[in-house]
């Protein structure tokens, strides 16, 4: 064994080395956990000066909790045009959509007498969204919203951005990257305060809610705010659950009504109306040519008058 002077000093040096670099590396850490840290606590201030009690928002945020930089970073790439729309109006599709409404005629019948609304439309919509029930996400609702909360601080973004690749950062250009993430920071604030609204900020409510990338959760895909206004109890068992059938039909018939769907008499008016459920044109276009395969050869398009008073009680 050669124990030189020239190779202990040359050891003593690699050790030196060896541990600046652990160092480092364990400050990086602690300097990103510490700015997570800073961001949900500013957050969670925001949900206490907003009428939430501090001791019930630090049981939702422990010092655990970790945001979904990685899930909001992945909402960057989505590419509508890319989205294969086609899929709903193969003779496949069309076929489990007629099931579905032999399925739940008279629910169906019911909303439709109601709220104006053609079955076919409201079945279209379930299609489209998560085929009926069958695909409604994984992803936790109460993180993800969360996250697109912090987008309005700076040191969140710069998480985020630093999650996309090369090509992805060289298309969005910093500046609008960050306009784009801060109107969303304004957004998900809205749909977090609503979704602690009705989850009475319980812990174990919001823990089992999943669905989509952007938060919008069961059959029809409702965000928090919209099932605050629109969600309804179709099978009246005195609660809102847009993962039963019935409540997903209702929910969808009230808010296409509320949005003037039994207003819309032209093509244009009907699309202005679908617009409102999904900002997409193809979307549309989909939905009314779903909406359409399924009238054929079926009385769904022949709406009953709808009595002001029958809608009142509803």
């Amino acid at each position: 064994m050669n124990n030189s002077p020239k190779r202990q000093a040359s050891s003593i040096v690699g050790s030196v080395i060896l541990l600046m670099l652990l160092c480092l590396i364990t400050a990086g850490r602690a300097t990103g956990v510490a700015a997570a840290d800073d961001s949900i606590s500013a957050l969670k201030q925001r949900l206490v000066s907003d009428g939430f009690e501090a001791s019930r928002i630090n049981l939702l945020y422990p010092p655990q909790f970790s945001p979904s930089y990685k899930t909001v970073s992945q909402t960057l790439r989505i590419r509508e045009s890319k989205l294969d729309y086609a899929q709903f109006l193969r003779p496949s599709a069309i076929a489990a959509a007629k099931r579905f409404i032999r399925q739940y005629d008279p629910i169906l019948q019911r909303a439709e007498v109601i709220y104006g609304v053609n079955r076919c439309v409201i079945a279209a919509i379930l299609l489209v969204e998560t085929h009926f029930g069958g695909y409604t996400g994984t992803v936790p609702t109460f993180a993800v919203l969360s996250t697109f909360a912090l987008m309005d601080q700076e040191i969140s973004r710069n998480r985020v951005w630093n999650l996309l690749p090369p090509q992805d950062q060289k298309q969005w250009e910093r500046a609008e990257f960050d306009r784009k993430l801060m109107k969303r920071a304004d957004w998900a604030y809205d749909e977090l305060f609503a979704l602690l609204h009705l989850t009475d900020g319980k812990p174990t409510q919001l823990a089992i809610m999943r669905g989509s990338i952007m938060g919008a959760i069961g059959w029809p895909q409702f965000l928090p705010s919209s099932l605050v206004r629109w969600g309804t109890d179709g099978d009246r068992d005195g609660r809102v659950d847009l993962f039963q059938p019935e409540d997903a039909i209702f929910s969808v018939a009230n808010y296409l009504r509320a949005h003037g769907w039994d207003e819309a008499k032209t093509e244009v008016e009907k699309e202005d109306v679908i617009y409102t459920y999904n900002h997409s044109r193809p979307y549309v276009g989909t939905i009314l040519g779903v909406a359409a395969a399924l009238n054929e050869g079926s009385e769904a398009s022949a709406v009953a008058p709808v009595r002001p008073e029958s809608r009142a009680r509803e």
